[in-house]
């Protein structure tokens, strides 16, 4: 199970938002600095925080914070 608190502190030190902005609808629609580059370093962020690798579809597919801990879970989980 993925620690919400920290999955959303990532997140928020990455895109430079309040956590209390963040939750599972949160995409680069309603997050104007979610761009491309700032989703490869979260991308980055959350390999090295989790200690994951993730391939580069996982990584094309996080296009919310849900589909984020869905993938997290799902690589965590081997």
């Amino acid at each position: 199970m993925i620690d919400d608190m920290k999955l959303k502190e990532v997140i928020s030190n990455v895109l430079g938002v309040s956590i209390e902005d963040i939750n599972d609808d949160s995409s680069p629609d309603n997050i104007d600095k979610w761009d491309s580059l700032s989703h490869i370093n979260l991308v980055m962020a959350l390999e090295s925080e989790f200690e994951v690798d993730l391939s580069p579809e996982d990584a094309m597919d996080m296009l919310s914070v849900k589909l984020i801990r869905m993938i997290l879970e799902d690589v965590l989980k081997g």
